[in-house]
């Protein structure tokens, strides 16, 4: 089920009633039409009706705005909703602040005390297109999430499990590829957008000591990984399927292999019935095609943001150990939700005046993380040629932040598709196809 789909299925399906509805409901109780459109518009991908990728309450109907704030007791959810949109040091949405006419609508329906709608007609956005459902391919391996000692059977998540709601969990599968095999298409299975904050599936050439295939376990960004393990793709919300051009595969170990799917789940509410199976679907061809694509990672690791710090920017550069031409055909730049803006550029012959912009994000978005192709389709990467990733945070919390896994962590990574495959990185890095400081 795709997450637009499950949306309206979750808005079909609501049935909370409040002691203080109004008069004669028998139902949710919708918004007032004008403020129905813009929570529609810019909340309802993650604020639901069953709230969707870690979110901590629904904001679709007048008694989850007038329920008390699961983030600040006694408050209701509507009072947090003025709060919140105009907070200069992390605004919601997450896109940005509102403009100033859905800020006015808001404005003065909370200053009214937040009364319901009339019942108007409200026109929903079209389903996503985002899915196995929506390849131009039929599937020819999936890799889902699954229970521990039973892949047969669906992982269920203890509600308890993790700091704040955090855990990170893999799974081991044998590669069920030849060695001509190349991926050329993918797409996410999102089981249960409830608690799924991303998916990342690896290739490797083992597998951790104790780990057999069928085993899942709880890991972490690295330390629960087989040195050598090669990042694939991934997604996270607000990513798209992902379809190759004719001419490009994207590599695959091949049956001497492993392929490991680390899935984050983000159980901030708490629920106990999360039983998942979600996971990615691609579609390959035996016949290798004339680019074999792989992925790199550029950023850094080097991440402390003060506490109350506005503005604070990482800053990772690398110079490829590169004798010929690699070709970038798409970058996948990832922050968590103290992201404020994202660049990546390459510094020809690595000279800072004569920077080419490779992907810029202007105003970071955690819900709708996704690749972008660089300028012009490809951008050559000459040896000289220096990348450059400035990663950008507004901290509005009384602690520091480091790079970490968890979603209150942050990171600052570009995943970057290039071919020759792992030609991009530095000798250090080689390994494990990296290119950061």
């Amino acid at each position: 089920m795709t997450v637009a789909r499950a949306v309206l299925v979750s808005l079909a399906a609501l049935s909370i009633t409040a002691c203080n509805a109004p008069a004669g409901n028998t139902g949710p109780t919708p918004l007032p039409a004008d403020v129905q459109a813009i929570v529609d518009a810019r909340c309802a991908t993650c604020h639901a009706a069953t709230p969707q990728f870690g979110a901590p309450m629904s904001l679709v109907t007048w008694e989850a705005m007038h329920a008390n704030a699961a983030t600040a007791p006694g408050t209701p959810v509507f009072e947090m909703v003025g709060m919140r949109i105009h907070d200069a040091v992390h605004p919601m949405p997450a896109s940005g602040t509102l403009p100033a006419g859905e800020l006015t609508t808001l404005d003065t329906w909370i200053a009214a005390g937040a009364p319901p709608g009339t019942g108007e007609t409200m026109m929903m956005p079209p389903p996503a297109e985002v899915g196995p459902e929506y390849l131009p391919c039929t599937p020819s391996a999936t890799f889902t999430a699954h229970a521990v000692g039973d892949a047969s059977a669906p992982f269920h998540l203890d509600a308890g499990s993790g700091s704040s709601g955090n855990t990170t969990m893999c799974f081991a599968f044998a590669a069920p590829f030849g060695a001509t095999t190349q991926g050329t298409a993918f797409a996410p299975i999102i089981d249960d957008p409830r608690v799924l904050h991303h998916w990342i599936i690896f290739a490797s050439d083992t597998l951790p000591a104790g780990v057999s295939v069928g085993d899942a376990w709880e890991c972490g960004a690295t330390g629960g990984l087989a040195s050598g393990v090669q990042f694939l793709t991934g997604w996270a919300p607000g990513g798209q399927n992902q379809v190759l051009p004719a001419d490009m595969g994207r590599e695959l170990p091949d049956a001497s292999g492993f392929i490991i799917l680390q899935v984050h789940y983000w159980n901030v509410a708490g629920y106990t019935d999360v039983f998942d199976r979600s996971g990615v679907a691609l579609c390959t061809t035996d016949t290798p095609r004339a680019h074999e694509i792989g992925t790199s990672t550029l950023g850094s690791l080097d991440i402390q943001i003060m506490p109350r710090e506005i503005g604070h920017q990482v800053v990772g550069s690398c110079t490829p150990d590169i004798t010929a031409p690699v070709t970038i055909v798409g970058s996948g730049p990832h922050m968590h939700t103290h992201g404020v803006s994202f660049l990546s550029e390459v510094l020809r012959g690595g000279d800072p005046a004569h920077a080419e912009t490779l992907v810029q994000i202007g105003r970071w978005d955690f819900n709708s993380q996704t690749a972008y192709a660089p300028p012009g389709g490809t951008m050559v990467i000459q040896p000289g040629d220096v990348i450059r990733t400035t990663c950008t945070y507004d901290n509005g919390t009384d602690s520091s932040i480091f790079f970490g896994e968890r979603t209150e962590d942050e990171m600052c990574f570009n995943f970057v598709s290039a071919y020759p495959t792992g030609a991009l990185s530095t000798a250090v890095g080689r390994g494990r196809r990296l290119c950061i400081d």
